[in-house]
């Protein structure tokens, strides 16, 4: 059996790992795997020939997942299968180690790690802090949740012999399930607000499986969190060695805002870190996602000044409250990537008046709509609802606010388009999932920004 304690006292070349999910983390992890030596298996139930590929070049199966899975030292879990399928119980009997590949990779370097989660933001907010990393010359991989397994990056560090870079990742909760002894160096949280609830049975069992990144923190590192969220703030008011950042001045905090400004420094030596109006990232979220990753930075010894550096130069990341373009005084912004309620509150809450909002799509968990309903009067005129969820938002929503339910992605935004006026804004933030008419939200984005594109040229 796998000691998580003794890992490289392990005969990898002895060792059998099955891997469930022929996605990508799955096969990061695979080559991770035969790179040590390991036997590795791959099960995956889809049999779709884009998966079938990738592991033929292991020994696997599709379509399936049988017990020969079960003939293994160590299974690693991809993020995307729950526990509640059968084989998971069968490998719990044999009292096989069950781990994510977050937890496998992190066995096979020492170089730090720099990891953050919560319900939204990641993203920008580990492309941000990336940034400053490398912004202050050091060696950075960007990997986890944003698309770049953390298992390919720690192989490439060993194949290159690189000398200490940094690794940053964003962690889903889904990551975060099966770790065991992972100890990042600082421990970043954004946020907690109810997402996944079709996977977890309640606010608490969602929120304590994104605490599980913290499980083995210790005096040799930093948790950073948001002190403007209570679930945060209960969980690490009373723990050592944590930072806060915080929009609402907390008094902790080493970064500080006004209108204008975001100081540092506090609270010894304060000094302005730089204007709101030097960087392209707008609305109040994307300030708590500046401050959560020049909070992370300064605590891993990032120079202001390459923190700093970092936030002017930002390039806003597709799908995040993207600025597509104006059409006859009209502004369209592209927020595809807003899958849940608190995602879509904090868009819609970034503009003050005069909003077209288009939402949508598959509801990720019998979600309250209504609780937009203070936020959305005096501020949106009209909202356009589509796709599986609809019909629901359309009755939950306040009746005072004009909705229109249109069954098609495409017509919902065409109409939108056709009742602006000049000094409108169309803003897409579905509040849902995208998987009732497209593959994933950023496609859904990418559809948005070509229908804009054909109203612009006409077509």
């Amino acid at each position: 059996m796998i000691n998580y304690k003794n890992i490289a006292d392990i005969n990898w070349n002895e060792t059998k790992i099955s891997i469930l999910g022929g996605g990508v983390s799955g096969i990061a992890a695979g080559n991770l795997g035969r790179y040590l030596g390991a036997n590795v298996f791959i099960s995956d139930c889809d049999d779709a020939p884009e998966y079938i590929e990738k592991m033929s070049l292991f020994d696997y199966e599709s379509g399936i997942h049988s017990k020969k899975i079960l003939d293994s030292d160590l299974i690693i879990i991809s993020p995307g299968i729950p526990d509640s399928i059968p084989i998971i119980n069968d490998c719990k009997s044999c009292n096989i180690p069950i781990i994510s590949e977050i937890e496998f990779a992190s066995w096979f370097t020492t170089s730090p790690i720099l990891a953050l989660t919560g319900s939204n933001g990641k993203t920008t907010t580990v492309n941000l802090l990336h940034d400053m990393c490398i912004s202050d010359g050091k060696n950075s991989f960007l990997g986890g949740n944003v698309g770049i397994p953390f298992s390919e990056n720690v192989l490439l560090e060993l194949k290159a012999e690189m000398t200490n870079p940094v690794h940053v990742l964003e962690l889903s909760s889904f990551q975060l399930e099966h770790i065991q002894s992972f100890k990042p160096n600082i421990a970043g949280l954004l946020n907690i607000s109810e997402d996944h609830m079709d996977r977890y049975k309640d606010l608490h069992d969602y929120s304590s499986k994104k605490i599980n990144l913290t499980k083995n923190m210790d005096n040799t590192g930093y948790v950073i969190y948001n002190a403007d969220d209570p679930i945060l703030v209960n969980a690490f008011h009373k723990h050592e060695h944590t930072r806060v950042f915080s929009k609402h001045g907390h008094q902790k905090a080493y970064f500080k805002l006004n209108a204008s400004k975001i100081y540092s420094g506090f609270p010894d030596n304060p000094e302005i870190l730089f204007r709101l109006n030097e960087t392209k990232l707008k609305g109040n979220h994307n300030l708590q996602n500046i401050l959560a990753a020049a909070t992370m930075a300064n605590s891993f010894g990032i120079s202001s000044k390459a923190i700093r550096d970092a936030i002017i130069n930002f390039t806003p990341i597709p799908h995040r409250l993207e600025w597509v373009g104006n059409l006859n005084g009209v502004d369209y912004f592209n927020d595809s990537k807003a899958t849940n309620i608190a995602a879509a509150h904090a868009a819609i809450e970034s503009f003050d008046k005069q909003l077209i909002v288009i939402m949508g799509g598959i509801d990720k968990g019998h979600s309250d709509f209504s609780q937009l309903n203070s936020l959305l009067v005096n501020r949106v005129k009209h909202i356009f609802t589509y796709g599986q969820a609809g019909s629901s938002l359309k009755k939950q929503i306040n009746p005072i606010i004009q909705v229109t339910y249109v069954e098609e992605f495409k017509s919902a935004v065409l109409q939108a388009s056709e009742q602006s006026q000049q000094g409108d804004i169309i803003l897409l933030s579905p509040a849902c999932a995208s998987f009732d008419q497209f593959s994933n939200y950023e496609e859904r984005g990418s559809a948005f920004k070509k229908i804009f594109n054909n109203l612009e040229l006409g077509l």
